[in-house]
């Protein structure tokens, strides 16, 4: 929480996992940490889905940006 929050987006860390919820109608990019030598992935069960709209979401590693489209939870793994 704060004022450096993007409004309507909730982004978890759990273990392995990186889940961005966001419920605003806007692409939203949440920037987080990634370990050091480390990648994220879309979670393969969303990358082999048929949800094309979740399929847009991505991680750029040299930003270590989570880009997420609006109305849409992406789960990302560490490769």
């Amino acid at each position: 929480s704060g004022t450096a929050e993007t409004p309507g987006v909730i982004t978890m860390r759990l273990g392995d996992l990186v889940v961005v919820l966001n419920a605003a109608p806007t692409t939203a990019d949440q920037r987080l940490a990634a370990p050091a030598g480390k990648t994220y992935a879309l979670h393969p069960v969303q990358a082999k889905g048929a949800d094309s709209t979740v399929k847009r979401a991505r991680y750029d590693g040299e930003s270590a940006t989570f880009t997420v489209p609006g109305r849409t939870v992406a789960v990302f793994t560490l490769r």
